[in-house]
C-alpha cells in the first residue's frame, strides 16, 4: 500500500514554470488597463516534462496549438503588449501555453 501512495504522489507532483521577456518595454497608461485583453493558446503533450542529452525536447504533442498567432486570434488582439510562456510539467504529461496581452 505504501508503494501505491508513493507512486501516486510521484505521478501527481508537478513543476510549474512561468517566464516573462522584459527585453522590450512599452509605456502603458493606467487608464488603458481595463482595455487590455488576454489571449491564451495551449498544447497538451506526452513525455514533455524532461529533456534528454543530444536529443533535446522529448514532448510529443497530443493536441492544441501554443503559437503566438493562435493566442492573438483567440482574444482578437490587434496591438500586442507582452508575450509570456507558462509550462506545467507532470511525470509523463505537460501543458505548455503562450499568453499574449494586448489591445
Amino acid at each position: 500500500m505504501k508503494k501505491f501512495f508513493a507512486t501516486l504522489i510521484l505521478l501527481l507532483a508537478s513543476c510549474t514554470n512561468y517566464s516573462t521577456d522584459l527585453n522590450e518595454q512599452q509605456k502603458i497608461q493606467i487608464s488603458q488597463m481595463t482595455e487590455i485583453k488576454k489571449g491564451e493558446a495551449c498544447s497538451k503533450n506526452i513525455f514533455g516534462g524532461f529533456t534528454l542529452p543530444y536529443i533535446g525536447d522529448t514532448a510529443i504533442k497530443l493536441s492544441g496549438d501554443q503559437s503566438v498567432v493562435a493566442a492573438i486570434k483567440e482574444a482578437g488582439i490587434t496591438d500586442v503588449y507582452a508575450v509570456d510562456k507558462s509550462t506545467k510539467n507532470y511525470f509523463f504529461y505537460s501543458k505548455r501555453c503562450t499568453i499574449v496581452f494586448g489591445k
